[in-house]
């Protein structure tokens, strides 16, 4: 979602604070002033070397990944809980390790991470090859067990962990593993065909599905694929080939949706394709809905091609919501539609705005409804909505957020006990705070 000018303004008037009181004094009170305010619980300051990746808010810790270092806060204080720093894998020469993948959720109070040797660029060495399952509540490293390396397989092509059940699953070298959460055994491995020199790309997991999209570069032509494993065996569930010249992003797992030919070009939106866990298509969601084009571009971008990347997409009672590109409403306000689209029939349920001259996303969902939340503007400081599960207008459940937090969509968002944890994805800048929590 574009930044709005707004926020520049912000930063070039005297950043974050005083950008916002110069804005005051010069246009006068805003409605917010008038309406109750929420409670900004702690920050985190930003510096500009900074690039966290990913997050996890659970068992009272906030925790932020950086290629370097694992931080963790007290989620209720802010105060340094624990930090941790990627070792290096036993009998390895490299002088250096790096964090690169973490996974998305936290199973009973235990988290996953992947590192390795900080350069690893070349055929048959031990690249991201370490799989640590870490306490989150204290950091301790439960267990640490090493991949087999494969030689003349390339190392730096390797996925996000997850454990799913009594398995951590993860794909380095293009193959994907299934370790034993106990003991960190082999439990069984799904290898493609060496021959065909086919990369894994970022996956979408779930308790009942793995979703790897598959690129062959080599042959004839390019191929895209899709393969369908069961986590608990690596059986293969479904194989399809997708019919496609771009890249194939897996946006869920349960069910399976994968977004095509998406681009910036407004004559081909590209379109959403839904699939059973077998690999059969369902249907096919148009990009551009009546509410506008639907926004697939993921969060944390900044993260490599081959990690799993979080969409503002969310999956619930067979439908598809998310948000829509932003259309300009004047010269420095835009606004957008959140959208539910049923996933069966590909059309859309309902949309909404947040309101006439600001820009949302949805970020959570609870048992009856979907919480969206906006970017900041002078006159709309961003907070929280609950709109119906069903459609329906949107009801601030939050005051309005506190003058420092402006670009709330721009993070990876929790929603826990009625808290917003919010980390901000990629190289720090001024004025964005890249950890914050708000009540």
């Amino acid at each position: 979602m574009p930044f709005l000018i707004i926020g520049l303004v912000v930063v070039l008037v005297g950043g974050g604070v005083a950008g916002w009181l110069a804005l005051r004094a010069r246009y006068g009170p805003r409605d917010a002033d008038q309406r109750q305010a929420a409670t900004l619980l702690w920050k985190e300051s930003p510096t500009m070397e900074e690039k966290p990746f990913n997050s996890w808010a659970s068992d009272g810790i906030v925790a932020v990944m950086h290629e370097d270092w694992l931080d963790a806060f007290h989620a209720d204080t802010g105060e340094d809980a624990w930090d941790l720093e990627p070792p290096l894998r036993a009998g390895d020469d490299a002088k250096m390790s790096r964090f690169c993948g973490m996974s998305h959720e936290v199973k009973n109070g235990l988290g996953v991470v992947a590192y390795g040797p900080y350069k690893k660029d070349w055929y048959g060495g031990t690249g991201c090859s370490t799989i640590a399952v870490i306490d989150v509540k204290t950091g301790a490293i439960k267990r640490q067990f090493d991949l087999p390396v494969v030689e003349n397989r390339n190392t730096t092509n390797f996925t996000d962990p997850e454990i799913v059940g009594d398995v951590v699953v993860f794909a380095l070298h293009d193959i994907v593993y299934g370790m034993s959460l106990t003991d960190g055994r082999e439990v069984w491995r799904y290898d493609q065909e060496p021959g065909r020199y086919c990369n894994l790309w970022g996956p979408a997991i779930s308790e009942r599905t793995l979703v790897y999209p598959v690129y062959c570069p080599l042959g004839e032509e390019d191929v895209h694929e899709l393969v369908f494993l069961d986590p608990a065996t690596g059986s293969v569930k479904g194989r399809t080939r997708v019919e496609t010249d771009s890249p194939v992003n897996v946006i869920a797992a349960d069910p399976p949706v994968v977004s095509v030919d998406s681009s910036l070009n407004e004559e081909d939106p590209g379109s959403l394709l839904v699939f059973d866990d077998t690999g059969r298509k369902v249907t096919e969601i148009p990009a551009n809905q009546p509410a506008g084009r639907l926004n697939v571009n993921p969060i944390n971008s900044s993260v490599e091609s081959s990690a799993r990347q979080r969409y503002p997409i969310l999956i619930k009672d067979g439908a598809l919501i998310g948000e829509t590109w932003s259309t300009s409403v004047t010269a420095n306000r835009e606004t957008n539609k959140i959208v539910a689209v049923d996933l069966k029939t590909g059309q859309q349920r309902w949309d909404v705005a947040l309101g006439a001259k600001i820009t949302g996303r949805p970020f959570a969902v609870t048992e009856n409804s979907v919480l969206a939340i906006n970017d900041g503007t002078y006159e709309d400081p961003p907070r929280v909505y609950e709109i119906p599960i069903s459609g329906g207008s949107p009801n601030p459940i939050t005051g309005v957020f506190p003058d420092e937090i402006t670009s709330p969509t721009n993070c990876n968002l929790h929603w826990v006990d009625g808290t917003v944890y919010g980390a901000r994805m990629g190289a720090g800048t001024m004025g964005n705070e890249p950890v914050f929590a708000v009540r």
